[in-house]
């Protein structure tokens, strides 16, 4: 069919109208609910993270931030609404507050803070979506600052990011603890989130041209994502530093499963750099593990930030790796499923058109970034972003 949506030899054509009302309702959650303008606020741009069934907002951290601009940058391409850009940019801006140029962090200069410009830490993996931000910025705008802004945490990250075996921090202090630190610091444990950093260094090396940002470095990243970090039944899962063993209780409480914080993505652009089978193999047993679980009801578990995760590399890994456990209809399921974790609150301003995450009636800023950039990818043809092509 002329113009059809596929996806697993699906055809998902009669989704379109739904999916494009989804994803217009996603975009206009982040707008309504991003702070305004205005000299006497100090975090303009920002937006909520998650949104409590009750309405209480609680502020986004940075790579929040990230995904939210990608999502934006998207939605102003297919709906041809400035406003979606202009939120982006902004958005942008009060990203760039959180990145330290001050002379009294030298070590850390070009390192971007959490959550606001005085939290006094970062997850590295969350920081380096912020930059991954910047470079998609630059990309769509040409403006040279959000390049060299990106350029700049990339250095400060071969400084400071990776730890003695050459695996990427949990996360960096930058000054002394709030006595209320919301941090979880886990430097003993090689997070398994880490495989999906590799996406911002195979951007840069795609918008710069220069092969250092898929080095030596990326490489090993990549060897030990699917040597240690991947598990017998084709999962991801965090190991201590010190014996590569996956610890007894998962720090992150089993965030990362069939959304695998995009690493299998991370592997499909280090397959194509290095054309290493044993990355293409790895997305492969990933896939089939996820799919041979994925529920009747078309959730592959009780987060449907998953589901936008999983289609993702599907749809970027047609041609080279397919899930062989997928069941006739998947695609078309897990979609509908997600579909029906958009909330309908008219009038709610911090609730509708956002997305039930876990279905617990909290709206969560994951999904909702997640699924625009990849609703916007199946159905607007929008390819550009959370892609290795």
């Amino acid at each position: 069919m002329s113009g059809s949506v596929m996806l697993l030899n699906e055809d998902l054509s009669a989704l379109k109208p739904q999916a494009m009302n989804c994803a217009r309702r996603l975009a206009d959650w982040i707008v309504n609910t991003q702070t305004k303008d205005e000299d006497c606020v100090a975090d303009s741009g920002n937006f909520p993270f998650i949104v409590s069934k009750d309405g209480v907002p609680r502020a986004a951290n940075n790579w929040n931030h990230a995904f939210a601009i990608m999502g934006l940058l998207a939605a102003g391409q297919v709906f041809g609404e400035e406003r979606y850009t202009h939120a982006a940019v902004r958005m942008g801006r009060y990203l760039g507050t959180l990145q330290i140029f001050d002379p009294f962090h030298r070590k850390h200069y070009g390192a971007f803070r959490e959550m606001t410009a005085q939290t006094p830490w970062c997850y590295v993996r969350d920081a380096l979506s912020a930059a991954w931000a910047m470079a998609e910025l630059y990309r769509c705008t040409g403006k040279a600052e959000y390049l060299e802004r990106a350029k700049l945490w990339e250095e400060w990250f071969q400084r400071e990011g990776m730890d003695e075996t050459g695996w990427p921090w949990w996360g960096i202090m930058f000054d002394e603890a709030f006595p209320v630190c919301l941090g979880n610091m886990r430097n003993d444990v090689h997070g398994c989130f880490h495989g999906g950093g590799l996406n911002f260094f195979y951007l840069m090396y795609r918008i710069t041209g220069d092969r250092r940002y898929v080095g030596g470095f990326y490489e090993a990243i990549a060897d030990r994502f699917i040597s240690e970090i991947q598990q017998a039944d084709g999962l991801f899962r965090s190991t201590l530093a010190a014996t590569g063993k996956v610890p007894e209780t998962d720090p992150q409480n089993g965030l990362h499963r069939a959304n695998d914080d995009l690493g299998t993505l991370g592997l499909l652009g280090a397959y194509r750099v290095y054309g290493k089978a044993g990355y293409r193999d790895a997305i492969g047993r990933f896939l089939d593990c996820v799919f041979a679980a994925q529920r009747d009801d078309g959730m592959f578990e009780d987060s449907c930030a998953a589901t936008p995760v999983v289609l993702n590399i599907v749809s970027e890994a047609a041609g080279t790796v397919g899930p062989g456990t997928a069941r006739p209809g998947a695609a078309s399921r897990a979609l509908e499923a997600l579909f029906r974790r958009q909330i309908d609150r008219p009038g709610d301003l911090w609730l509708d058109g956002g997305l039930d995450e876990t279905g617990n009636g909290e709206c969560c800023a994951r999904s909702i970034c997640y699924s625009l950039i990849v609703l916007l990818k199946l159905f607007g043809n929008s390819g550009e972003f959370l892609s290795v092509r």
